[in-house]
């Protein structure tokens, strides 16, 4: 999978002040690709937790594992799709 080929974005402080303005309460993490040595993550906003059968994590928006996403990695990356992005 080709994440440049994709539409994702890193996680960044704007996104994430953008959800919260748009009153997200948790965030779910699934884990897209391994590229390079390096793990992408995608993040989905309010998402139902049960969607298939791989295993998922929520966050709640406020929590210091959500601000833990924000910091660099070198083997992990937290990407959102751009659907997840409109700012209505």
């Amino acid at each position: 999978m080709s994440l440049q080929a994709n539409t994702y974005r890193l996680f960044s402080k704007e996104i994430l002040t953008i959800w919260k303005s748009q009153n997200v309460s948790y965030i779910k993490v699934e884990e897209l690709s391994t590229i390079d040595d390096i793990t992408f993550y995608e993040l989905i906003p309010d998402s139902e937790l049960l969607d298939g059968g791989e295993i998922d994590t929520l966050y709640a928006i406020d929590s210091d594992d959500v601000d833990d996403m924000l910091v660099f990695s070198k083997n992990v990356r937290f990407v959102v799709h751009e659907i997840y992005l409109d700012e209505d």
